[in-house]
């Protein structure tokens, strides 16, 4: 059996608009959860800081799209630093170029790392909010 204490899940939501990955992130931040926000316009920045609930640590800080965001003069910098952050959260080669080549077509992202137990809050908040997409990795925490 499985240590629970050494398990995590990366949950993926991609969203078509950015309004909808905007609720998301802020529904999430609510409920205590803080996730990673990308999409090709503006890339990652921080987002304010939510003491989360008592359902379980996270493992990944919060970032929220910058109002009035000016494109970045690189785009392929933005591409690797988000395959950089899907990378420390483990996901395997293959998953991380089929995000990468959905982010360079204009996809929004709101990447979540917690503790297994926790995606049961997760989804539902992603698919509420219409996410196009909702994925969660599930794997042994490289400890």
């Amino acid at each position: 059996m499985k240590d629970p204490a050494k398990m995590e899940s990366v949950i993926v939501g991609v969203f078509d608009d950015s309004q909808d990955l905007e609720e998301a992130d802020k529904r999430l931040a609510a409920a205590g959860f803080e996730g990673a926000v990308y999409g090709a316009a503006f890339g990652a920045e921080e987002s304010c800081e939510v003491a989360p609930v008592a359902v379980g640590p996270l493992l990944a800080p919060g970032f929220v799209p910058p109002d009035g965001s000016e494109e970045r003069e690189s785009g392929l910098s933005e591409i690797d630093a988000f395959r950089s952050h899907l990378a420390d959260c483990h996901l395997r080669d293959e998953v991380i170029e089929a995000y990468a080549t959905s982010y360079s077509h204009q996809g929004r992202f709101l990447v979540v790392r917690t503790e297994p137990e926790c995606a049961k809050y997760i989804v539902p908040i992603l698919q509420e909010c219409h996410a196009s997409r909702v994925d969660q990795h599930d794997f042994d925490a490289l400890v």
